[in-house]
């Protein structure tokens, strides 16, 4: 049995996994955290980290440090996404990094990002026959992922993030109709050239914070539950009321929904509207949600490199 651990640098938020494992079909969690740091603050504007930014991630990084040294950790992976692998500055932050905490930052590349997700989705979504269609909705892109079985058969990696889409598109609070509609038509353009990938017919599997918070809204959680949310279908029509329902409240009361995860107030338009709009244009219904995305396929990945590959 190994003890493997995880972080995951997003756009939004960074994130800790510490898992047992002793095959790549399931691990069993140790210990978790997680941080909004906004690392990809301002990127609307410059795609360059800003000092603050830069100064809660590696914060939030020391904070994992401290908790990794409670746990005898066989092997370590530190990846970094979207925002890493975009900013000008990024040999400043990973040079920050190694030096306050130590960690050696992997910066994946986008379809490297999408296999992963895929790994840990397939813990939760097992034994599908049926085409399937992960859509992974994260800060600085949302991925796109067709398997069927155990197998992708695409990886897309698209600029649709959430924390660089409503900084560019949705300024006031709350947002208005036009600025909405603008986001949309942005969304929509990428989107649509793409949807020929996409199964006609199949399962649509939702993970990242914007889908399950928006699963957390729906059951109003007063504590976020990774059991409620693992599989839960949501459906459409449950998106569209609480998109709607959101969109008309500022920034103060919408932090007051139950269910709301505190950082995301902003961003979860954003979010529910690429996921509506996938689920418009191409006839989903339900999504089924997925606590397990990125974090978790990170470690698989980790596993199979580390023993599988080395004993192979």
């Amino acid at each position: 049995m190994a003890v493997i651990a995880g972080i995951d640098i997003g756009t939004n938020t960074l994130r800790l996994l510490v898992a047992e494992m002793e095959n790549t079909q399931s691990l069993r969690e140790i210990c978790s955290a997680k941080e909004i740091t906004r690392l990809g603050e301002g990127f609307s504007t410059k795609k360059a980290f800003l000092p603050a930014a830069i100064e809660r991630s590696v914060a939030a990084l020391k904070q994992f440090k401290e908790i990794l040294k409670k746990y005898s950790v066989n092997h370590l992976i530190v990846v970094g996404t979207s925002a890493v692998r975009e900013a000008e500055n990024r040999d400043l932050f990973l040079n920050e990094v190694k030096r306050q905490t130590g960690f050696d930052v992997q910066v994946i590349s986008g379809e490297e990002e999408a296999l992963c997700t895929f790994l840990g989705v397939n813990l939760v979504i097992k034994n599908q026959t049926e085409p399937m269609l992960v859509i992974d909705i994260g800060g600085g892109s949302t991925e796109f992922i067709g398997a069927e079985g155990d197998a992708p058969n695409f990886l897309l990696s698209t600029e649709l993030g959430v924390v660089h889409l409503t900084e560019k598109y949705l300024k006031s609070d709350p947002p208005t109709p036009e600025e909405l509609k603008s986001l949309r038509l942005a969304v929509d353009k990428v989107i649509k050239p793409i949807g020929y990938h996409f199964p006609p017919k199949g399962l649509l599997v939702g993970t990242a914070g914007s889908i399950t918070t928006l699963a957390a809204i729906d059951q109003k959680m007063t504590a976020y539950d990774p059991q409620k949310v693992n599989r839960y279908p949501l459906s459409r029509a449950a998106i569209e009321r609480i998109y709607k329902e959101l969109s008309l409240m500022p920034l103060e009361q919408r932090r007051k929904t139950l269910g709301l995860e505190k950082g995301r107030e902003d961003i979860i338009l954003t979010g529910s509207l690429i996921l509506l709009a996938v689920m418009e244009l191409f006839g989903y219904d339900p999504v089924y949600v997925s606590d397990y995305g990125l974090r978790e396929g990170v470690l698989i990945h980790l596993y199979q490199k580390e023993y599988e590959e080395t004993s192979s």
